[in-house]
């Protein structure tokens, strides 16, 4: 009962239901389409809060209730300044309102969006993953292999994979592909060269009681190098992601006729500056639960470390 009193009367709560308030019963200085969808929203997020302070087993981190109480802070100042005020530039800055209200309006055309992108996403990045880890680990564990391709890495590696997605757009013959070849080629190198440090910071003792067996290469790289490696492979993944997802939106934005770098650049270009906030919000959104999904993966298959 405690525990219920103390989350009505919590910061998030009492935040919640200012902004509910406002949107209900205080008639702004703008006219919005609908408020219905930003209202579930307000409501949702809520009951998201409620639900992660009531209902789990673990002991609810603070910094998840900050950012709940930072999301309807933004949303009031927002709210306030626009729809209830009108003190900003109605194009330039729409109102919450109808920035919710585009995803009850454009979900069909989001869903295609998200699927496109993903698509060419998981693809590039299985490419750079596959093939930067096992090209890493053979020439990682050959000295004179390593001394050759590592020196190369480190230069080409810095240089920004949009540097040449418009010559790779120009000489492939359709955008996906090139998008592929984009985060392919842009991934590839810093994976490429993780895997070569890995090696290089394992532990001495450990590849030489190897050697003491006389254990042949394939079992030395598969079977001991590759399993210490692999902690240190999954924890990567996530910030590798968001790199890629980065990469992604940016090729996307340049010639691109799906995806969601494609969705924002298209109504920015029809100065639609509110499905444009609609298109960073569902961004930002994507990443969340991708992030939010590969943690859980990464505390499941991660059942070790090396020491």
């Amino acid at each position: 009962m405690n525990r219920i009193v103390k989350i009505l009367l919590s910061v998030p709560t009492v935040l919640f239901l200012a902004n509910l308030l406002i949107t209900i019963l205080v008639e702004g200085k703008r006219e919005v389409e609908s408020n219905t969808v930003y209202i579930a929203v307000l409501v949702g997020i809520w009951l998201l809060y409620i639900g992660r302070n009531l209902y789990t087993k673990n002991i609810v981190k603070k910094s998840f209730n900050d950012i709940i109480t930072v999301i309807y802070i933004v949303f009031l100042a927002i709210e306030l300044s626009t729809r209830v005020f009108d003190s900003l530039n109605k194009t330039l800055f729409p109102a919450m309102e109808d920035v919710a209200f585009i995803f009850a309006k454009d979900y069909q055309m989001m869903l295609l969006n998200i699927l496109s992108s993903l698509e060419i996403l998981v693809i590039g990045y299985g490419i750079a993953l596959v093939l930067g880890n096992f090209l890493g680990l053979i020439i990682g564990y050959n000295d004179r292999l390593r001394e050759l391709f590592f020196p190369i890495a480190k230069v080409v590696s810095p240089i920004p994979p949009m540097v040449y997605t418009p010559y790779l757009i120009a000489i492939l013959p359709n955008f996906n592909m090139a998008s592929i070849s984009v985060i392919a080629f842009g991934l590839f190198w810093p994976i490429f060269m993780n895997m070569i440090i890995r090696i290089e910071g394992m532990e001495k003792r450990i590849l030489d009681s190897a050697r003491t067996l006389n254990v042949d290469t394939p079992t030395m790289l598969f079977k001991i190098i590759l399993p210490y490696s692999l902690p240190g492979i999954i924890k990567s993944i996530r910030v590798q992601f968001s790199v890629t997802f980065m990469i992604l939106v940016m090729a996307e934005m340049i010639g691109a006729k799906s995806g969601l770098g494609f969705y924002v650049k298209k109504f920015s270009d029809y100065i639609d500056f509110t499905r444009v906030f609609a298109g960073i919000i569902l961004i930002g959104f994507v990443i969340a639960v991708a992030n939010s999904f590969l943690q859980k993966l990464e505390n499941r298959l991660i059942k070790w470390k090396p020491v």
